[in-house]
Protein backbone atom coordinates (compact mmCIF):
# COMPACT_ATOMS: atom_id res chain seq x y z
CA UNK A 1 0.00 0.00 0.00
CA UNK A 2 2.87 2.39 0.82
CA UNK A 3 4.62 1.90 -2.54
CA UNK A 4 1.60 2.84 -4.71
CA UNK A 5 0.92 5.93 -2.60
CA UNK A 6 4.56 6.98 -2.77
CA UNK A 7 4.54 6.46 -6.56
CA UNK A 8 1.32 8.42 -6.91
CA UNK A 9 2.77 11.30 -4.89
CA UNK A 10 5.91 11.37 -7.03
CA UNK A 11 3.87 11.31 -10.23
CA UNK A 12 1.66 14.13 -8.97
CA UNK A 13 4.67 16.28 -8.15
CA UNK A 14 6.23 15.65 -11.55
CA UNK A 15 3.05 16.52 -13.42
CA UNK A 16 2.52 19.69 -11.41
CA UNK A 17 6.10 20.76 -12.02
CA UNK A 18 5.65 20.38 -15.77
CA UNK A 19 2.17 21.78 -16.18
CA UNK A 20 2.07 24.46 -13.51
CA UNK A 21 -0.95 25.20 -11.26
CA UNK A 22 -3.93 23.00 -11.92
CA UNK A 23 -6.29 25.96 -11.96
CA UNK A 24 -4.60 27.40 -15.04
CA UNK A 25 -5.69 24.62 -17.35
CA UNK A 26 -8.68 22.31 -17.05
CA UNK A 27 -7.13 19.65 -19.32
CA UNK A 28 -4.15 19.43 -16.98
CA UNK A 29 -6.41 18.31 -14.13
CA UNK A 30 -8.04 15.68 -16.34
CA UNK A 31 -4.67 14.30 -17.45
CA UNK A 32 -3.49 14.16 -13.85
CA UNK A 33 -6.60 12.28 -12.82
CA UNK A 34 -6.17 9.71 -15.57
CA UNK A 35 -2.49 9.16 -14.71
CA UNK A 36 -3.27 8.76 -11.01
CA UNK A 37 -6.01 6.23 -11.84
CA UNK A 38 -3.58 4.20 -13.93
CA UNK A 39 -1.15 4.05 -11.00
CA UNK A 40 -3.73 3.21 -8.30
CA UNK A 41 -5.65 0.55 -10.21
CA UNK A 42 -2.78 -1.07 -12.09
CA UNK A 43 -3.37 -4.86 -12.16
CA UNK A 44 -1.20 -6.95 -9.87
CA UNK A 45 0.75 -9.72 -11.60
CA UNK A 46 -0.73 -13.18 -10.93
CA UNK A 47 2.43 -14.26 -9.11
CA UNK A 48 1.87 -11.54 -6.50
CA UNK A 49 -1.82 -12.22 -5.90
CA UNK A 50 -2.60 -13.08 -2.23
CA UNK A 51 -5.34 -15.44 -1.22
CA UNK A 52 -7.42 -14.97 1.89
CA UNK A 53 -5.65 -16.61 4.83
CA UNK A 54 -7.44 -19.06 7.12
CA UNK A 55 -7.71 -17.51 10.60
CA UNK A 56 -5.21 -18.94 13.03
CA UNK A 57 -6.53 -21.66 15.34
CA UNK A 58 -9.49 -22.78 13.27
CA UNK A 59 -7.90 -26.14 12.45
CA UNK A 60 -9.44 -26.17 8.96
CA UNK A 61 -6.11 -26.67 7.20
CA UNK A 62 -3.84 -28.24 9.83
CA UNK A 63 -4.91 -29.97 13.05
CA UNK A 64 -3.90 -28.75 16.49
CA UNK A 65 -1.10 -31.05 17.68
CA UNK A 66 -0.15 -31.71 21.29
CA UNK A 67 2.20 -33.99 23.18
CA UNK A 68 1.84 -34.75 26.90
CA UNK A 69 4.63 -36.53 28.79
CA UNK A 70 4.14 -38.37 32.10
CA UNK A 71 7.37 -39.69 33.60
CA UNK A 72 7.54 -41.41 36.99
CA UNK A 73 10.17 -42.49 39.46
CA UNK A 74 8.93 -44.91 42.10
CA UNK A 75 9.60 -47.51 44.74
CA UNK A 76 7.40 -50.21 46.30
CA UNK A 77 7.90 -53.19 48.57
CA UNK A 78 6.18 -55.31 45.89
CA UNK A 79 4.14 -54.82 42.75
CA UNK A 80 0.43 -54.07 42.88
CA UNK A 81 -2.10 -56.89 42.73
CA UNK A 82 -3.88 -55.20 39.81
CA UNK A 83 -3.37 -52.08 37.78
CA UNK A 84 -5.10 -50.01 35.14
CA UNK A 85 -3.45 -49.85 31.74
CA UNK A 86 -2.07 -46.34 32.27
CA UNK A 87 -0.86 -46.89 35.84
CA UNK A 88 2.95 -46.73 36.01
CA UNK A 89 4.91 -49.99 35.93
CA UNK A 90 8.01 -49.36 38.04
CA UNK A 91 10.53 -52.17 38.18
CA UNK A 92 9.76 -55.75 37.23
CA UNK A 93 6.08 -56.73 36.93
CA UNK A 94 6.89 -60.18 38.34
CA UNK A 95 5.74 -59.42 41.88
CA UNK A 96 8.93 -58.60 43.83
CA UNK A 97 10.39 -55.36 45.12
CA UNK A 98 9.91 -52.58 42.56
CA UNK A 99 12.30 -49.62 42.22
CA UNK A 100 13.00 -47.61 39.11
CA UNK A 101 11.77 -45.21 36.46
CA UNK A 102 8.91 -45.44 33.99
CA UNK A 103 7.47 -43.46 31.13
CA UNK A 104 3.96 -43.80 32.44
CA UNK A 105 2.40 -42.42 29.30
CA UNK A 106 3.14 -40.36 26.22
CA UNK A 107 0.03 -38.93 24.60
CA UNK A 108 -0.13 -37.38 21.13
CA UNK A 109 -3.30 -35.47 20.30
CA UNK A 110 -4.63 -34.35 16.93
CA UNK A 111 -7.70 -32.11 16.98
CA UNK A 112 -9.34 -30.29 14.10
CA UNK A 113 -12.55 -28.89 12.68
CA UNK A 114 -13.50 -31.01 9.68
CA UNK A 115 -16.15 -28.71 8.20
CA UNK A 116 -19.16 -26.75 9.48
CA UNK A 117 -20.78 -30.01 10.57
CA UNK A 118 -18.07 -32.17 12.21
CA UNK A 119 -15.00 -31.95 14.40
CA UNK A 120 -12.50 -34.78 14.80
CA UNK A 121 -10.22 -35.79 17.66
CA UNK A 122 -7.51 -38.45 17.68
CA UNK A 123 -5.46 -39.31 20.79
CA UNK A 124 -2.66 -41.86 20.55
CA UNK A 125 -0.88 -43.07 23.68
CA UNK A 126 2.17 -45.14 24.55
CA UNK A 127 1.60 -46.42 28.12
CA UNK A 128 4.73 -47.76 29.84
CA UNK A 129 6.48 -48.03 26.45
CA UNK A 130 4.21 -50.95 25.64
CA UNK A 131 3.33 -49.89 22.10
CA UNK A 132 1.00 -47.37 20.49
CA UNK A 133 -2.66 -47.48 21.50
CA UNK A 134 -5.63 -45.59 20.14
CA UNK A 135 -7.06 -44.01 23.26
CA UNK A 136 -9.69 -42.08 21.34
CA UNK A 137 -10.44 -41.45 17.67
CA UNK A 138 -13.87 -40.05 16.93
CA UNK A 139 -15.92 -37.52 15.00
CA UNK A 140 -18.48 -35.34 16.73
CA UNK A 141 -21.21 -33.17 15.27
CA UNK A 142 -21.15 -29.40 15.80
CA UNK A 143 -24.45 -28.13 14.43
CA UNK A 144 -27.31 -30.51 15.23
CA UNK A 145 -30.50 -28.71 16.32
CA UNK A 146 -32.36 -29.07 19.60
CA UNK A 147 -29.32 -29.46 21.85
CA UNK A 148 -28.35 -32.80 20.27
CA UNK A 149 -24.82 -34.00 19.62
CA UNK A 150 -23.67 -37.22 17.98
CA UNK A 151 -20.28 -38.85 18.50
CA UNK A 152 -18.98 -41.92 16.64
CA UNK A 153 -15.70 -43.83 16.75
CA UNK A 154 -13.52 -44.94 19.65
CA UNK A 155 -14.13 -42.78 22.70
CA UNK A 156 -14.13 -42.81 26.47
CA UNK A 157 -17.63 -43.71 27.57
CA UNK A 158 -19.71 -41.44 29.81
CA UNK A 159 -19.71 -44.17 32.49
CA UNK A 160 -19.23 -42.18 35.66
CA UNK A 161 -16.69 -39.36 35.97
CA UNK A 162 -13.10 -40.55 35.97
CA UNK A 163 -13.55 -42.88 32.97
CA UNK A 164 -14.00 -39.89 30.65
CA UNK A 165 -10.77 -38.28 31.87
CA UNK A 166 -7.39 -38.77 30.27
CA UNK A 167 -4.47 -39.59 32.56
CA UNK A 168 -3.21 -36.01 32.76
CA UNK A 169 -6.66 -34.85 33.94
CA UNK A 170 -6.45 -37.10 36.99
CA UNK A 171 -5.50 -35.72 40.40
CA UNK A 172 -3.57 -38.89 41.33
CA UNK A 173 -0.97 -40.97 39.49
CA UNK A 174 -3.01 -44.18 39.90
CA UNK A 175 -6.57 -44.58 38.71
CA UNK A 176 -9.16 -45.71 41.29
CA UNK A 177 -9.36 -49.45 41.98
CA UNK A 178 -12.88 -49.66 40.57
CA UNK A 179 -11.64 -48.57 37.13
CA UNK A 180 -9.85 -51.87 36.47
CA UNK A 181 -12.34 -53.98 38.44
CA UNK A 182 -15.48 -52.83 36.62
CA UNK A 183 -14.46 -51.04 33.43
CA UNK A 184 -11.32 -52.95 32.45
CA UNK A 185 -7.60 -52.19 32.40
CA UNK A 186 -8.03 -49.54 29.72
CA UNK A 187 -11.32 -48.22 31.03
CA UNK A 188 -14.51 -48.34 29.00
CA UNK A 189 -13.48 -46.95 25.58
CA UNK A 190 -14.58 -49.33 22.81
CA UNK A 191 -15.90 -48.48 19.33
CA UNK A 192 -19.43 -47.21 19.38
CA UNK A 193 -21.85 -44.35 18.91
CA UNK A 194 -23.05 -41.80 21.45
CA UNK A 195 -26.01 -39.43 21.34
CA UNK A 196 -26.28 -36.69 23.96
CA UNK A 197 -29.10 -34.24 24.54
CA UNK A 198 -28.85 -31.01 26.51
CA UNK A 199 -32.40 -30.61 27.74
CA UNK A 200 -33.99 -27.16 27.26
CA UNK A 201 -34.35 -26.43 30.98
CA UNK A 202 -33.29 -23.54 33.26
CA UNK A 203 -30.68 -25.86 34.82
CA UNK A 204 -27.96 -27.94 33.18
CA UNK A 205 -29.30 -31.44 32.52
CA UNK A 206 -27.69 -33.71 29.91
CA UNK A 207 -28.89 -37.15 28.86
CA UNK A 208 -26.44 -39.46 27.07
CA UNK A 209 -27.12 -42.84 25.47
CA UNK A 210 -24.48 -45.12 23.95
CA UNK A 211 -24.28 -48.33 21.94
CA UNK A 212 -20.86 -49.95 22.36
CA UNK A 213 -19.20 -52.88 20.62
CA UNK A 214 -16.91 -54.41 23.26
CA UNK A 215 -14.49 -57.15 22.10
CA UNK A 216 -15.01 -60.56 23.72
CA UNK A 217 -12.89 -61.01 26.82
CA UNK A 218 -11.77 -57.37 26.84
CA UNK A 219 -13.85 -56.16 29.77
CA UNK A 220 -14.71 -57.78 33.14
CA UNK A 221 -18.30 -56.50 33.07
CA UNK A 222 -19.26 -56.56 29.38
CA UNK A 223 -16.68 -58.61 27.51
CA UNK A 224 -18.99 -61.53 26.79
CA UNK A 225 -21.31 -60.24 24.10
CA UNK A 226 -21.33 -61.15 20.41
CA UNK A 227 -20.86 -58.36 17.84
CA UNK A 228 -24.59 -58.56 17.16
CA UNK A 229 -25.32 -57.82 20.84
CA UNK A 230 -23.85 -54.42 21.74
CA UNK A 231 -23.67 -53.00 25.23
CA UNK A 232 -26.14 -50.19 25.90
CA UNK A 233 -25.41 -47.40 28.37
CA UNK A 234 -27.32 -44.39 29.63
CA UNK A 235 -25.99 -41.48 31.65
CA UNK A 236 -27.65 -38.46 33.22
CA UNK A 237 -25.67 -35.47 34.51
CA UNK A 238 -26.81 -32.27 36.18
CA UNK A 239 -25.02 -29.21 37.51
CA UNK A 240 -26.42 -27.32 40.49
CA UNK A 241 -25.02 -23.96 41.66
CA UNK A 242 -25.46 -23.93 45.44
CA UNK A 243 -24.31 -20.35 45.89
CA UNK A 244 -21.56 -18.01 44.76
CA UNK A 245 -18.82 -20.26 46.16
CA UNK A 246 -20.30 -23.76 46.04
CA UNK A 247 -21.29 -25.94 43.07
CA UNK A 248 -22.39 -29.56 42.68
CA UNK A 249 -22.20 -31.93 39.70
CA UNK A 250 -24.20 -35.16 39.97
CA UNK A 251 -24.26 -38.13 37.62
CA UNK A 252 -26.05 -41.46 37.30
CA UNK A 253 -25.15 -44.33 34.94
CA UNK A 254 -26.79 -47.62 33.96
CA UNK A 255 -25.27 -50.10 31.49
CA UNK A 256 -26.50 -53.49 30.31
CA UNK A 257 -24.66 -56.14 28.32
CA UNK A 258 -23.05 -59.58 28.67
CA UNK A 259 -20.15 -60.53 30.92
CA UNK A 260 -17.45 -63.11 30.13
CA UNK A 261 -18.87 -66.60 30.77
CA UNK A 262 -16.14 -67.88 33.09
CA UNK A 263 -17.43 -65.78 35.96
CA UNK A 264 -20.63 -67.67 36.75
CA UNK A 265 -21.64 -70.44 34.40
CA UNK A 266 -18.52 -72.02 32.96
CA UNK A 267 -17.56 -72.04 29.32
CA UNK A 268 -20.16 -70.92 26.83
CA UNK A 269 -19.86 -71.60 23.10
CA UNK A 270 -18.55 -68.66 21.09
CA UNK A 271 -21.83 -68.63 19.16
CA UNK A 272 -23.80 -67.41 22.18
CA UNK A 273 -23.67 -64.48 24.56
CA UNK A 274 -22.35 -64.67 28.09
CA UNK A 275 -24.43 -64.03 31.21
CA UNK A 276 -26.45 -60.84 31.43
CA UNK A 277 -24.60 -58.07 33.24
CA UNK A 278 -26.02 -54.91 34.76
CA UNK A 279 -23.86 -52.06 36.05
CA UNK A 280 -25.28 -49.03 37.86
CA UNK A 281 -23.18 -46.15 39.13
CA UNK A 282 -23.47 -42.76 40.76
CA UNK A 283 -20.94 -39.95 40.93
CA UNK A 284 -20.66 -36.51 42.49
CA UNK A 285 -18.28 -33.58 42.34
CA UNK A 286 -18.68 -30.87 44.99
CA UNK A 287 -16.41 -27.83 44.79
CA UNK A 288 -15.89 -24.77 46.97
CA UNK A 289 -14.20 -21.84 45.20
CA UNK A 290 -14.72 -18.22 46.29
CA UNK A 291 -15.78 -15.96 43.39
CA UNK A 292 -13.19 -13.33 44.31
CA UNK A 293 -9.76 -14.96 44.46
CA UNK A 294 -7.62 -11.83 44.72
CA UNK A 295 -7.11 -12.48 48.42
CA UNK A 296 -5.98 -16.08 47.96
CA UNK A 297 -6.25 -19.23 45.87
CA UNK A 298 -7.89 -21.63 48.34
CA UNK A 299 -10.30 -24.16 46.84
CA UNK A 300 -11.45 -27.60 47.91
CA UNK A 301 -13.17 -30.31 45.85
CA UNK A 302 -14.81 -33.59 46.86
CA UNK A 303 -15.18 -36.30 44.20
CA UNK A 304 -16.70 -39.76 44.62
CA UNK A 305 -18.08 -42.65 42.56
CA UNK A 306 -19.94 -45.84 43.48
CA UNK A 307 -20.34 -48.87 41.17
CA UNK A 308 -22.72 -51.79 41.72
CA UNK A 309 -22.69 -54.80 39.37
CA UNK A 310 -25.07 -57.72 39.01
CA UNK A 311 -24.19 -60.73 36.82
CA UNK A 312 -26.98 -63.27 36.32
CA UNK A 313 -25.55 -66.64 35.27
CA UNK A 314 -27.26 -69.96 34.62
CA UNK A 315 -26.18 -71.38 37.96
CA UNK A 316 -25.71 -68.35 40.23
CA UNK A 317 -26.12 -64.59 40.43
CA UNK A 318 -23.22 -62.52 41.69
CA UNK A 319 -23.40 -58.99 43.06
CA UNK A 320 -20.42 -56.82 43.97
CA UNK A 321 -19.68 -53.14 44.47
CA UNK A 322 -16.90 -50.63 45.04
CA UNK A 323 -16.35 -46.93 45.55
CA UNK A 324 -13.75 -44.24 46.02
CA UNK A 325 -13.81 -40.78 47.57
CA UNK A 326 -11.15 -38.11 47.21
CA UNK A 327 -10.59 -34.64 48.61
CA UNK A 328 -8.26 -32.25 46.76
CA UNK A 329 -7.45 -28.74 47.94
CA UNK A 330 -5.53 -25.88 46.38
CA UNK A 331 -3.63 -24.17 49.19
CA UNK A 332 -1.77 -21.55 47.17
CA UNK A 333 -1.42 -20.47 43.57
CA UNK A 334 0.84 -23.41 42.63
CA UNK A 335 0.30 -25.96 45.42
CA UNK A 336 -2.32 -28.71 45.77
CA UNK A 337 -2.73 -31.53 48.27
CA UNK A 338 -5.12 -34.45 48.15
CA UNK A 339 -6.29 -37.66 49.79
CA UNK A 340 -8.21 -40.60 48.32
CA UNK A 341 -9.69 -43.80 49.72
CA UNK A 342 -10.63 -46.74 47.48
CA UNK A 343 -12.71 -49.72 48.59
CA UNK A 344 -13.69 -52.89 46.72
CA UNK A 345 -15.87 -55.75 47.90
CA UNK A 346 -18.92 -54.09 49.48
CA UNK A 347 -20.24 -56.72 48.82
CA UNK A 348 -17.52 -58.96 47.39
CA UNK A 349 -17.78 -61.66 44.72
CA UNK A 350 -15.52 -64.12 42.91
CA UNK A 351 -14.69 -61.34 40.47
CA UNK A 352 -13.99 -58.59 43.01
CA UNK A 353 -12.42 -59.62 46.32
CA UNK A 354 -12.24 -57.24 49.27
CA UNK A 355 -9.44 -54.68 49.10
CA UNK A 356 -8.71 -51.02 49.70
CA UNK A 357 -6.13 -48.33 48.99
CA UNK A 358 -5.28 -45.12 50.83
CA UNK A 359 -3.42 -42.44 48.85
CA UNK A 360 -2.01 -39.00 49.63
CA UNK A 361 -0.39 -36.55 47.25
CA UNK A 362 1.22 -33.10 47.12
CA UNK A 363 1.45 -31.33 43.76
CA UNK A 364 3.38 -28.31 42.51
CA UNK A 365 2.25 -26.70 39.24
CA UNK A 366 4.76 -24.08 38.01
CA UNK A 367 2.46 -23.22 35.08
CA UNK A 368 -0.56 -24.67 33.32
CA UNK A 369 1.86 -26.63 31.10
CA UNK A 370 3.76 -28.61 33.75
CA UNK A 371 3.42 -30.15 37.19
CA UNK A 372 5.33 -32.22 39.71
CA UNK A 373 3.48 -34.63 42.01
CA UNK A 374 4.68 -36.67 44.99
CA UNK A 375 2.31 -39.48 45.96
CA UNK A 376 2.31 -42.21 48.55
CA UNK A 377 -0.10 -45.15 48.77
CA UNK A 378 -0.87 -48.14 50.97
CA UNK A 379 -2.91 -50.91 49.35
CA UNK A 380 -4.39 -53.88 51.25
CA UNK A 381 -5.51 -57.01 49.44
CA UNK A 382 -6.75 -60.39 50.65
CA UNK A 383 -3.47 -62.22 50.01
CA UNK A 384 0.17 -61.21 49.95
CA UNK A 385 0.17 -58.46 52.54
CA UNK A 386 -0.06 -54.69 52.04
CA UNK A 387 1.68 -52.83 49.24
CA UNK A 388 3.50 -49.59 50.11
CA UNK A 389 4.39 -47.37 47.18
CA UNK A 390 5.89 -43.93 46.57
CA UNK A 391 5.74 -42.17 43.20
CA UNK A 392 7.29 -38.95 41.91
CA UNK A 393 5.75 -37.68 38.68
CA UNK A 394 6.91 -35.09 36.18
CA UNK A 395 4.33 -34.03 33.63
CA UNK A 396 4.54 -31.46 30.87
CA UNK A 397 2.52 -30.55 27.78
CA UNK A 398 3.51 -28.93 24.51
CA UNK A 399 1.24 -27.83 21.72
CA UNK A 400 -2.47 -27.06 21.67
CA UNK A 401 -4.54 -29.16 24.04
CA UNK A 402 -7.42 -26.94 25.07
CA UNK A 403 -9.88 -29.75 25.66
CA UNK A 404 -7.73 -31.30 28.38
CA UNK A 405 -6.05 -28.37 30.09
CA UNK A 406 -4.48 -28.89 33.51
Amino acid sequence: MIAPLFGAGWLCAAVLAQEGPASSDTSTADDLSRQLDSVMVAPVPPSQTRTTAVPSGTGLMNPDISVIFDGVAGAANRTRASSSGDDPVVGSPGGGRAVGFALQELEVGLQSTVDPYFAANVFLTIPNLGGIEVEEAYAVTTSLPGGLQLKAGVFRSAAGRQNEQHLHSQDFSLRPLLNQAYLGEDGLRPPGVQLSWLLPLPIFLRLTVEALSIPVGNNPSFGGGLPSSPTFLGNLKTFLPLGESLSLLLGATAARGHSPPVATSGDVPETSNGPHSLLVAGDLYLKYMPPNRTGGYFTVALQSEYFLRRIAGDRATQVDAGFYAQLVSQLARRFHVGFRFDQLGLPASDLVPTGDRLSAMAMFTPTEFSRVRLQGAREKVEVGGPVYEALLLLEFAIGAHGAHAF
